[in-house]
């Protein structure tokens, strides 16, 4: 189930929201915190008329435990006063006959009781949720299980348990909670606060969490991690599916929902989940592919090991770092140096390497490759892959990098010429590839100064959003022949998907997807 929070300072704006979230979705959550003037009556009102299966949750978030995301309005002060308000606003909420009042164990057992008083005297329609909330840090699982046992002492109907996630090993704290209070009851909200905490709201409903809670727009977050609801429902769909009570017994012959994911940083630019998953849908296969941006590469990995993700690209700046944390490697990517692709079976972990095979399909449809020299700019994983590919198919590269060491530690390796970047311009081949992410949506950049790219046939970017980079505008004003990555992209991608599924993708489709989406953004 989910639940849209309705965060909108201003009553004709949240009036709004609840219409249109009524339609959408499970709940709504009423954060009387942040709205400023409205009435509750109005408002539950509101959501009452606009569906007849809306459950209601009324919240006054303390200010301790609001979620920077969420502003700071609504109630202000600290002590008796401002709880008082706080108790009276929630009995009222009980009155008014909303499914759950939320309030925080943190405002003491004295008042949890108040209100569970309260339901009883109104024949117990309204259910009581006890939450904790910590926006600093996600304590350790003992902790927290000690506090799951601190709120489900006053026996209400839900206990909700939000932290915030500084590493990719947070979230299995929380969502291992989930899985301990199942033994117990009530029913349990689990989840990780902040970009690092999405994979937890990915996961949880998987694992049996009571409820996920996702935003209209991006923008109207009432905690930093948040999914739309629009990318909520499509992975309670592809991944999820229905719950099934935990008595039944499942056929071996069912088909058990395929998660993989995106691990790089920045990864907000990214349309691989948009691929990806139109992909699946096309192939016929229940699987999800979503992004997280990762700090701690490791965390992330063992993350990867305890929750059902088949396989993950790998993307800037990981796909050298991450071949530590593997327990195995293929051919292709050990002599590369580099993954972009990871295979997960039974709790073991493979590294694979699609890029290089991207790269020279598309090398291949645009110029030949044999007897041809290549000058490749960047040291990194993707200008590994494309050397590694040229060299198969008898082709030369030279590397130029910013960087000095970094180049030279990179053409050592593969026994190639090495030019600092600064001296591009006295280079002559037969095509430039940029495999830095110099030029990538929203900067308006290039590698290199327009007057350098004269000796240069051919010139291709890997970068696939903008489709025309300025390196490449800057080329085809030179007279070279140019080509982005978008093919690159799909080809790897595609190659990832056969590693994963054993089944030939529709490479059409996945193009004619991505080029659809990149010209709405230009």
């Amino acid at each position: 189930m989910i639940c849209i929070p309705i965060t909108a300072g201003k009553k004709k704006e949240a009036l709004h929201t609840i219409e249109r979230s009524c339609r959408l979705a499970d709940f709504i959550e009423l954060r009387m915190d942040l709205i400023e003037d409205g009435s509750l009556a109005e408002l539950i009102s509101t959501a009452r008329n606009s569906s007849g299966l809306i459950k209601i949750i009324v919240t006054c978030r303390k200010k301790e435990e609001a979620a920077p995301a969420g502003g700071t309005a609504g109630i202000k002060g600290v002590g008796k006063k401002t709880i008082d308000r706080k108790i009276a606003l929630l009995k009222e909420a009980i009155e008014l006959g909303a499914d759950f009042v939320d309030i925080e164990l943190a405002e003491g057992r004295a008042a949890i009781k108040e209100l569970q008083s309260f339901c009883a005297e109104h024949r117990g329609k309204t259910k009581i949720i006890v939450s904790y909330h910590n926006l600093k840090e996600t304590p350790a699982l003992t902790k927290l299980k000690e506090i799951f046992h601190q709120c489900a002492k006053a026996k209400p109907a839900v206990v909700k348990i939000v932290t915030f996630a500084k590493t990719a090993k947070d979230n299995l704290v929380t969502l291992s909670l989930i899985s301990y209070a199942r033994k117990h009851s009530p029913e349990l909200i689990s989840l990780c606060m902040g970009d690092k905490g999405r994979i937890s709201r990915a996961v949880a409903p998987l694992l049996g969490n009571y409820l996920s809670f996702a935003t209209l727009e991006q923008e109207g977050q009432s905690a930093p991690g948040q999914f739309t609801i629009y990318e909520m429902k499509q992975i309670n769909e592809l991944l999820a599916g229905e719950r099934t009570p935990s008595v039944t017994v499942l056929s071996t012959s069912t088909p058990q929902p395929q998660n993989y994911i995106l691990l790089g940083n920045p990864v907000r630019q990214s349309l691989s989940p948009m691929m990806h998953n139109a992909a699946f849908k096309e192939m016929g296969i229940e699987g999800n592919y979503c992004a997280f941006c990762v700090d701690d590469l490791g965390g992330a990995l063992q993350g990867m090991r305890a929750m059902n993700i088949r396989g993950a690209s790998v993307t800037i700046p990981f796909k050298v770092a991450v071949m530590e944390y593997l327990d195995d490697i293929d051919d292709d990517a050990l002599k590369i140096g580099a993954v972009n692709t990871i295979i997960s079976k039974s709790s073991r972990l493979t590294g694979c390497n699609t890029d290089w095979l991207g790269m020279i399909l598309t090398l291949q449809e645009a110029m030949p490759i044999k007897g041809k020299t290549f000058v490749i700019i960047g040291a990194g994983g993707t200008a590994r892959a494309a050397a590694y590919g040229i060299m198969k198919e008898g082709g030369f590269p030279v590397i130029v990098n910013r960087t000095p060491e970094k180049g030279k530690i990179l053409s050592g390796k593969l026994n190639c010429p090495f030019y600092p970047l600064a001296e591009i311009g006295r280079i002559k081949a037969d095509c430039l590839i940029n495999t830095t992410p110099v030029g990538m949506y929203p900067k308006d950049k290039s590698p290199v100064k327009a007057s350098a790219l004269a000796g240069f046939r051919y010139v291709m970017d890997v970068i696939y959003n903008p489709l025309k980079t300025k390196l490449l505008a800057d080329a085809e004003k030179q007279g070279c022949h140019i080509f982005s990555g978008l093919d690159m992209f799909v080809h790897q991608g595609a190659q990832q998907l056969r590693l994963w599924t054993g089944v030939e993708p529709p490479r059409a489709l996945m193009k004619k997807v991505i080029l659809k989406r990149l010209t709405q953004i230009e």
